[in-house]
């Protein structure tokens, strides 16, 4: 039988999750329209809500339709926002999952077939952000919180990981000489704006962010500096610190960029290295942050073990959350098995097909289990 502390109901804020397992946001690329909720969108969250997840959180919703990471990515708006009311509802009917509707803009991670902008960097053709561009984006941010509550969603998260825009500003490369380049607290600044606005303006809404401890890059979040390549964790959790100061009710803990490093964020089977690297980068956030609720990375790279690797994480109080992501896709009744008898679960294989993919720009789903 599962360890029973996985089940145990954790508050978050002033919301209540039945129990500590988060189903991470994994983009499956099949909106519809415009960036609207299809029917394979609703199906897929309400099935996540049926399999008991504590916490369930929405795949990347771009807060803008210019910007896009995915021929078919999620855009919140007002012309979306029927869409989004269904997708809560139909989850609230299948079960009492806490949902967090991920806001995010990709950035220079946007495809070829949208628009690619950057917060900084040398000339490339990608057109660097102004002032006010920056500025226009917080208020997106704001404006899709705003819609997000209106939704019924229970909580936001702010993106800044995987090479995303908010993820590209909080980097010690990031030296622009503006208000949201050189300094820790300029760096932060879009992110900490937009999350004391919310906090301000809808208190009753779980606000935090999901951020990259260590990238892998030279410059990237989790070195010391611009030119430093090698992993020194002051400066991002300093970051993480201005992040929950300003009203951050949670950190989701990832690493790594899919696009440029790929096997930090999504640890392989022949490489269990980053995985547990994962629970050490949540295990010194949470010590940093004692009143910031936790969720850690990478436990569906623990396959057979995952489940007892959360227990002794969170029994130490390393994190207060375990976060799957690809074991979402290949069994999304994971929680509801894991108590009723771990044999059935459909685990996770680590075949990368999912990533592969999302790559492709195809519509995502367990290679592995749902064959074609």
């Amino acid at each position: 039988m599962a360890p029973s502390i996985l089940f145990e109901p954790f508050a978050v804020k002033s919301k209540r999750a039945p129990n500590r397992l988060w189903a991470q946001s994994m983009e499956i690329n099949s909106a519809g329209p415009g960036g609207g909720v299809s029917p394979r969108v609703i199906d897929r969250y309400a099935a996540l809500a049926r399999g008991g997840w504590g916490v369930v959180s929405v795949e990347a919703i771009s807060v803008t339709p210019d910007s896009l990471a995915r021929t078919r990515g999620l855009v919140i708006n007002r012309e979306n926002l029927d869409g989004f009311k269904r997708l809560v509802e139909a989850s609230r009917a299948q079960g009492a999952s806490l949902m967090i509707f991920q806001l995010s803009h990709a950035g220079r991670q946007a495809g070829a077939f949208s628009r690619r902008v950057k917060a900084w960097g040398a000339d490339d053709g990608i057109p660097v952000l102004s002032t006010g561009d920056l500025r226009r984006i917080e208020d997106e941010f704001i404006e899709s919180a705003r819609l997000a509550f209106e939704a019924g969603a229970d909580g936001v998260d702010i993106k800044a990981c995987h090479g995303y825009l908010l993820g590209e500003l909080l980097r010690p490369s990031n030296v622009r000489d503006d208000e949201y380049g050189g300094s820790p607290e300029n760096r932060a600044r879009l992110v900490t704006n937009v999350i004391a606005a919310i906090s301000r303006e809808l208190p009753a809404l779980v606000t935090g962010s999901r951020i990259s401890l260590y990238e892998g890059i030279r410059g990237g979040c989790g070195t010391a500096g611009a030119d430093d390549v090698v992993e020194d964790l002051d400066d991002i959790l300093a970051l993480a610190g201005l992040i929950a100061r300003a009203g951050a009710s949670f950190i989701n803990v990832s690493a790594g960029i899919p696009a440029l490093t790929p096997h930090i964020t999504r640890p392989v089977k022949a490489d269990s290295f980053f995985q547990f690297y994962h629970y050490r980068y949540a295990k010194l956030v949470k010590r940093a942050l004692p009143g910031c609720a936790v969720a850690g990375s990478a436990y569906s790279a623990g396959e057979e073990r995952s489940l007892e690797w959360a227990d002794e994480n969170l029994r130490r109080g390393y994190a207060d959350f375990a976060g799957f992501g690809r074991q979402t896709l290949a069994d999304p009744m994971f929680p509801v098995k894991a108590q009723d008898g771990p044999g059935s679960i459909r685990r996770c294989t680590l075949c990368g097909g999912c990533s592969r993919l999302l790559k492709d720009q195809m519509e995502v789903r367990c290679s592995f289990y749902e064959k074609e």
